[in-house]
């Protein structure tokens, strides 16, 4: 470790020569080093990125620090007079665990002289949620969140730990690049985060909820916590009026924003953004430090200027995509119109390294006017099939096809030969030839993207296609057992209502009683009745009369099965399930008919 001058803020930094973090697993199969090409070439604008993240602890102003580049988020530590504040506490223990040593040896060992009096949530992403534990050790803080955290996290439709987890969750590890990480001629960064720190959940739930503004005095301490939605509905700002340090996420990073994301995202709404990032605007603060991202951004002026030029440049793009819209234009001819202004186009923080300006257009007409386009054309719904075989037929067939997806991709139009050698897969899944363009144009398009989640994404599938990493669908039995604790029962039965195999049970009429003791006397329901009825699953919560049979356990138990963690043969031949009315081969039965993992 060494201490330097940061010569261009004036801010004191302590800093570690950079080293990427290798993630020893991360979903199904640990990685397979020695890939095949050796190295992906990256685009040089994604590769120089890389340096905003190199590992140091900074000094934003006296008490005020924030760790860059030892976790997919920046946790920022608090000073008072008798104890410590930290925001975002990392992606899992593990990042929270690096963090917490990172600034212990840079700061005196900081968290064993001062216990940590709060944590604080900017938002409810896992990279902001899960390292909690390990910086609350015996110490109770007080955890702070926006008061829909807890929905963001379990409630539908766009919850992580809720209906949609399975592809959500498979599809981040493609855009994280999270199987190749640990190959450098593969994994570049994640074009806001240098890489994603693997480990279990250590969340905490909210003890204290913030609804609109939080004026808090914490050790010593004045803080305000300020509501300001944008990349998601419960993100807040920190605000330290006395020393005007502004912590933000979710809002502004050094990338045009993502109101989408190769993941999946619930619905963004721009206008949001340009609300939220007015009221910071409006603090003329001195010193902004993001928690995605490289170092603090200081002096009030440039901190203005920043934030004006980034949400203007959001604002145009949301603005004229609108007005295109009402001229009657569909997103696929708008984006062939709309770029940024030549005063905003080379703007270093609306560089599309997370964000893309056509992805957004897409989504805003989607968020607007849904998926119908306004064209008779779109008006039925094509299967994939359909146009596959439409696409064949004008060229003379899949061999022709092939052959066509093969001249374009030499011609150097990369996105069109890999539709066109999706379209000959779709008709024949093992024509080689198809394969061979298919993963040819997905190496050229990594190689020339500077947009990350892109490049990530198409390495990922290659690697998954070529047998060289296994991903896999992610199953909900892959929940953080943490997470389960704390999954409301309401969630739990939804996820068991989409598993349902309803082809296999159309005739099926079954109603089956569920009592939860250790719900007894709470506030919640202890007993439900779920109604397997042809094809559907219905669960009112209220105590079943004329069942085919009567399940008693605890409510863990049953997540637990449901969410195929435990074998319920083993739950009954244990006695933590006990199966009245009829013999255990009829739970067995009734579950048979959900997806199991």
């Amino acid at each position: 470790m060494r201490w330097r001058r940061c010569i261009d803020t004036g801010t004191t930094i302590l800093t570690t020569l950079f080293a990427v973090v290798i993630l020893a697993s991360a979903c199904c199969l640990s990685p397979a080093f020695g890939f095949d090409p050796p190295t992906v070439p990256a685009n040089p604008f994604l590769f120089s990125l890389s340096a905003d993240f190199e590992q140091a602890v900074y000094e934003v102003v006296e008490g005020v620090y924030v760790a860059v580049g030892y976790a997919r988020s920046n946790p920022v530590l608090i000073e008072g007079v008798d104890g410590l504040i930290v925001i975002d506490p990392a992606e899992s223990v593990a990042a929270a665990a690096d963090v917490r040593d990172a600034y212990n040896e840079q700061l005196d060992d900081i968290f064993d002289r001062k216990p940590v009096k709060a944590i604080i949530y900017t938002h409810y992403h896992d990279c902001h949620i899960h390292g909690a534990t390990v910086f609350a050790g015996d110490n109770s803080p007080e955890i702070i969140a926006h008061e829909t955290l807890a929905e963001n996290l379990f409630s539908p439709p766009g919850a992580v730990y809720s209906l949609i987890f399975p592809i959500k969750a498979t599809r981040a590890v493609r855009y994280m690049g999270l199987m190749q990480q640990g190959s450098p001629g593969y994994f570049v960064n994640g074009g806001i985060f240098p890489f994603s720190v693997k480990g279990p959940s250590g969340y905490l739930p909210p003890t204290i909820m913030v609804e609109n503004e939080l004026e808090i005095t914490i050790s010593g301490v004045d803080l305000v916590l300020t509501h300001a939605p944008g990349e998601t509905s419960d993100i807040i700002y920190v605000w330290l009026p006395k020393t005007k340090v502004l912590v933000e996420i979710g809002d502004f990073y050094k990338s045009f924003p993502a109101i989408t994301t190769l993941r999946g995202a619930s619905f963004r709404n721009p206008l949001d953004y340009l609300e939220s990032i007015d009221k910071m605007r409006s603090l003329n603060a001195e010193y902004l430090v993001l928690i995605h991202g490289g170092q603090p951004i200081v002096g009030a002026e440039n901190i203005s200027r920043i934030l004006t030029d980034y949400r203007d440049g959001l604002q145009y793009i949301h603005d004229q995509t609108v007005r295109y819209m009402n001229q009657g234009l569909t997103a696929d001819k708008i984006i062939e119109i709309i770029e940024l202004p030549p005063h905003l186009a080379d703007n270093p923080y609306l560089q599309e390294y997370f964000g893309q300006i056509d992805r957004d257009i897409f989504q805003v007409f989607l968020q607007y006017l849904g998926w119908f386009t306004g064209e008779c054309r779109d008006m039925f719904p094509m299967s994939l099939t359909e146009q596959a075989q439409n696409m064949a037929e004008l060229v003379g067939g899949v061999t022709h096809l092939a052959t066509k997806a093969q001249e374009v991709l030499d011609e150097g139009n990369v996105a069109w030969a890999l539709k066109l050698a999706d379209y000959v897969l779709v008709l024949d899944p093992e024509h080689v030839g198809a394969f061979d363009i298919r993963h040819a144009a997905m190496l050229s398009l990594a190689e020339t993207t500077y947009n990350a989640q892109s490049r990530n994404y198409l390495l990922s599938e290659y690697l998954e296609e070529t047998s060289q990493i296994a991903i896999g669908m992610v199953g909900f039995d892959r929940i953080d057992d943490n997470l389960v604790r704390y999954m409301p029962m309401d969630t739990l039965f939804g996820i068991q209502a989409v598993s349902l195999n309803a082809s296999a049970c159309l005739d099926e009429d079954i109603l089956v009683g569920l009592h939860l003791t250790d719900l007894c006397g709470t506030t919640q329901p202890d007993s439900y009745a779920m109604h397997l009825r042809r094809g559907v699953l219905e669960v009112q919560p209220r105590i079943a009369e004329d069942t085919a049979f009567m399940v008693t356990t605890e409510s863990l138990v049953w997540k637990n099965v449901v969410l195929g963690k435990l074998d319920p043969h083993e739950a009954v031949s244990n006695g933590d399930i006990l199966v009245g009315g009829a013999d255990p081969q009829a739970l067995y039965d009734f579950l048979g008919f959900f997806d199991r993992q």
